[in-house]
């Protein structure tokens, strides 16, 4: 089994398909990818980061205590293990790289911090230096 099978057979037991070039397109009003569609006229800029423990560590908390709420509030004497259980899984689906946008506040809330795309690989990681480096200059216009 050669490796570029080995990775498909990964790909498809974490049930997600990986971003290639063809899921990005900017247009001169949105940016599109896949099957979502962010206004460039409402984005300050992007940033493109890679995700620490720290970061990984507080999304597994917070999931966890978010799924286990109501477990808690209806059967209180499962709400620890359901909140046992969701850390691992949350920790399981952990992304590596993250693209962000800032966004404009339409309202008094404030702007607004938006990750647009995660994932987990070196070839992705290069998809998302690409689309960054572009829409750092097509908002900078």
């Amino acid at each position: 089994m050669s490796d570029q099978d080995n990775k498909q057979g990964l790909q498809a037991i974490r049930f997600r398909r990986p971003y290639s070039a063809e899921d990005f397109q900017i247009t001169a009003s949105e940016l599109l990818v896949r099957k979502e569609a962010y206004p460039l006229r409402k984005m300050k800029q992007v940033a493109l980061k890679q995700l620490g423990y720290k970061d990984h560590a507080i999304r597994a908390f917070c999931l966890a205590l978010v799924l286990s709420a109501a477990t808690w509030a209806f059967v209180p004497v499962f709400g620890i293990f359901v909140f046992l259980g969701c850390l691992p899984l949350a920790l399981m689906t952990a992304k590596k790289y993250e693209l962000r946008a800032e966004f404009r506040s339409s309202d008094d809330s404030g702007d607004q911090w938006v990750p647009l795309v995660r994932c987990r690989t070196e070839e992705e990681y290069e998809q998302l230096k690409l689309l960054h480096a572009a829409l750092v200059i097509k908002l900078s216009n």
